[in-house]
């Protein structure tokens, strides 16, 4: 599957020692603007060469460069029951060290989602006197640091975040806003929604939002522009609400709740993901069991404001180049490469992609040892400093 991302190189040592000993080397801000195109494995490979290249580890204005043109989706990340189990990469040039993974699952982390190279966990904090408490807590895997956020309102419980990274002037979006969404406990289901805003180094949110009442993937939102998005998760449930989309405007603080199109919701075994298009806008991905076919839905604007699922695309397994009858499809995906577009499935035992512009082959990579209840979260490889008072996790 690596063969079909294209958007990094390997690492030449060698022609890189020769550059920095020209006569006439290259500008350091050029140069570093160069390497920010590496993925974060490849940069480390990078260290031993110069001191420059260990000056820029630590400088912040680079690894936020780094994290801004390596923003597209270099594998996922493992879970079960909001436990991290592993990180299965798809780029061959990108790579988390073993001791960040067992380290958070040595610390018996509760995972809320990733975003930005960043891995955002429940963990137990230890204050003064040996008293605990729990709080989140934001790791960079590939970095091997960690910070804490301040305590959110009210209780610490399993949900999902999602960011939306804000544009500075130069281009690094080195702030963000963080919501945090978990689900009240009660007869009914209610959600809870905190918003950390990285500017005031406060949480400025703190209500009750209405989601809908199915259950919610939180662990996999859609961020787009202002916009979260949300699938329900209760989708072969047999109430009268049928499966649908949520919205929340993080700026207007509002919800919207948006009916998935009727011709999708007929087969009662039907999987649906959700994921961004042409890097703006919303889409729906479905798969039929029955036909095994795979639809695309962007969500559009119609010219009255109103939101519309419009289909553009069917490809069946089969076209793909998957032989044999329908199979069993557990997760979908699509994944914004560069140019390219991949649209990534996985089924019993294995990942698979394809590319939506160009076709060609279809690319398989193994899944074994993780079985149908495990769920899959697009991770980036990033050098993203996890915040202002990060700490490295040799020093912890």
């Amino acid at each position: 599957m690596a063969d079909t991302l294209k958007n990094t190189c390997s690492v030449d040592l060698v022609g890189l020692k020769k550059l920095e000993n020209r006569s006439c080397p290259l500008p350091d801000d050029v140069l570093a603007e160069i390497i920010s195109y590496l993925p974060a494995k490849a940069f480390f490979k990078l260290l031993p060469v110069c001191k420059t290249f260990r000056q820029l580890s630590l400088d912040s204005h680079f690894l936020l460069s780094q994290s801004y043109y390596n923003n597209t989706i270099s594998g996922f990340i493992v879970h079960s029951d909001n436990i991290l189990n592993s990180i299965i990469l798809i780029d061959r040039y990108a790579g988390v060290p073993s001791s960040s993974l067992k380290f958070i699952t040595d610390t018996e982390s509760i995972f809320l989602g990733s975003a930005g190279g960043l891995v955002f966990v429940l963990n137990q904090k230890y204050e003064r006197f040996d008293a605990t408490t729990t709080g989140i807590c934001v790791y960079n895997p590939a970095r091997r640091t960690r910070c804490w956020l301040p305590s959110p309102p009210g209780e610490c419980t399993p949900g999902g975040i999602a960011v939306r990274f804000m544009n500075d002037e130069d281009g690094v979006m080195k702030d963000y806003k963080l919501v945090y969404v978990t689900q009240t406990s009660g007869l009914s289901i209610s959600h809870h929604c905190r918003v950390y805003d990285s500017v005031a180094r406060a949480w400025t949110v703190d209500k009750e939002l209405d989601l809908g009442h199915q259950q919610l993937d939180l662990e996999d939102p859609v961020v787009c522009g202002d916009a979260v998005f949300w699938l329900s998760s209760d989708l072969k449930s047999y109430s009268r609400i049928g499966p649908y989309v949520v919205a929340f405007d993080v700026r207007e603080e509002c919800t919207q709740i948006i009916p998935l199109p009727s011709e999708t919701v007929i087969d009662f075994f039907a999987l649906f993901g959700i994921a961004k298009w042409e890097g703006k806008s919303l889409c729906l991905i479905h798969y039929s069991s029955f036909s095994g076919v795979i639809g695309l839905w962007p969500l559009k604007k119609t010219s009255d404001g109103a939101l519309e699922w419009v289909k553009m695309h069917e490809i069946s397994l089969a076209q793909m180049g998957f032989t044999g009858e329908p199979c069993f499809v557990n997760y979908v995906k699509l994944i914004e490469v560069a140019t390219t577009t991949l649209l990534v499935f996985v089924t019993y035992d294995s990942m698979h992609s394809y590319n939506m512009k160009d076709g060609g082959a279809l690319k398989c990579q193994d899944c074994w040892g993780f079985p149908y209840s495990h769920n899959f979260i697009p991770y980036s490889n990033t050098l993203r400093p996890c915040g202002d008072r990060e700490e490295l996790l040799e020093a912890i």
